[in-house]
């Protein structure tokens, strides 16, 4: 068979070959709601001797994504300090009292971003955005990476999985009690699943 013969053979396979589905997104647009049981932030501050840790959990809150801008996200996520815990009764009271978060006053802890990179599983993402608490609002960066992706029996739902990382200093948040002999700084560990809502 002749070169001409074969391209043109080739060609007509291809063409009656059927198209290949694109792929699809990780992350379809929507809103993803946060699952208040399964998302946690974990606290640790060190101390003179020792320290102390504990848990932010029982959020509320969502990540969603524009149809119109299918490469970034707004975030909005809610922790009560109520649902703090360390374990201890003693320091959960004075970690909610007024020395530290004031919780009669300030209820809550919040995160927001408006224009946040969708979150990569090579390598980790900085999102830029607010973090509220004991009523002040400050500009923070969280450290974020995909952990993965589970799709749910119903069509077109996924649970995403991230884990992330940021510390702050709790004395521009005005809750300087306690230093030199604790620690400023507060590192923050990040465990968080979202769950898409049905369209």
């Amino acid at each position: 068979m002749r070169r001409p013969a074969q391209a043109a053979l080739l060609l007509s396979i291809v063409a009656l070959a059927p198209a290949a589905a694109p792929p699809s997104p990780l992350y379809a647009p929507g809103r993803y709601q946060v699952d208040s049981g399964a998302t946690k932030v974990h606290f640790r501050v060190k101390a003179l001797v020792g320290g102390y840790e504990g848990d932010f959990v029982s959020p509320d809150g969502a990540v969603t994504i524009d149809p119109a801008r299918p490469d970034r996200a707004a975030v909005d996520i809610i922790f009560p300090v109520e649902k703090l815990t360390t374990g201890d009764a003693s320091t959960d009271a004075m970690l909610k009292g007024d020395s530290f978060f004031a919780m009669a006053q300030f209820p809550t802890i919040r995160f927001t971003a408006q224009n946040a990179p969708l979150a990569r599983s090579d390598a980790p993402t900085p999102i830029a955005g607010e973090l509220t608490m004991h009523g002040q609002t400050r500009p923070v960066t969280l450290s974020v990476r995909l952990v993965g992706t589970t799709p749910d029996e119903a069509p077109g739902l996924s649970t995403l999985h991230f884990v992330g990382a940021m510390s702050v200093e709790r004395s521009q948040f005005g809750m300087g009690f306690g230093r030199p002999f604790v620690s400023d700084k507060v590192d923050l560990g990040i465990d968080a699943i979202f769950s898409r809502a049905p369209l």
